[in-house]
Formats: structure tokens, sequence, C-alpha cells
């Protein structure tokens, strides 16, 4: 009968340890899943990541061709205010020659003026 409990022990232990090993197979299974449904979901966040990322660079490009195109405007201004200057420069240079010139020809008409009274008085 020894024999025989030992059997019957030893037959337990085995299912014992059968049921152990299945149980751990079960569970590496529910984690091999769970791992599968994570990495799935991991991939779709990344994917919205990556769309974040483009859409990003996009707008950065925009930002980036409009800042060209500001500063292209902006040269295009600095160079008509600096030809506003230089026409400004050379109208007061002209106006102030002009100023003479009329003064000369005051001047003359002034003389002329007297000429003629002088010889009108003659």
């Amino acid at each position: 009968m020894t024999a025989t409990r030992e059997v019957g022990d030893a037959v337990r232990s085995i299912q014992a340890g059968a049921r152990a090993s299945i149980e751990g197979v079960e569970g590496a299974a529910r984690a091999v899943d769970q791992a599968t449904d994570l990495a799935g979901r991991s991939g779709q966040v990344l994917g919205e990541i990556v769309s974040i990322v483009e859409r990003s660079a996009d707008q950065v490009r925009s930002i980036a061709t409009a800042s060209e195109e500001q500063s292209a405007a902006s040269e295009q201004i600095n160079r008509a205010v600096e030809d506003i200057n230089r026409i400004s420069d050379d109208t007061a240079q002209s106006m102030a020659r002009a100023a003479g010139s009329v003064e000369d020809l005051a001047e003359q008409a002034e003389s002329l003026t007297r000429l003629v009274d002088s010889l009108k008085a003659g």
C-alpha cells in the first residue's frame, strides 16, 4: 500500500505541477495579449504624434515663408524710403537754388526799376 500511496502522491504532485504550468502558460498568454494590445495602442498613438509633428512642420514652413515674404517687403519699403529721402534732398537743394535765383531776379528788377526811374527823371 505504501507503493500505491507513493504512486498516488506522485500523480497528485505531477497533476499539481501540470496545473501550475497551465496557469503559468495561461498567465503568460494573458500578458502577451495585454502587451499586444498595448503595442497596438502605442502604434496608434505614435501615428497620431507623427501626424501632429508633420502638421507642426508644415506650419513652421508656412511661418518661415511668410517671414521671408515680410522681409522682402520690408527691404522694398526701405529702398522706397531711401529713394524718397534722396528725392527730398534733391528737391530741397533745387528749391535753395531757385530761391537764390529769385533773389537775383528781384535785385535785377529793382536795379531796372531804378534805371527806368532815373531815365524818366532825367
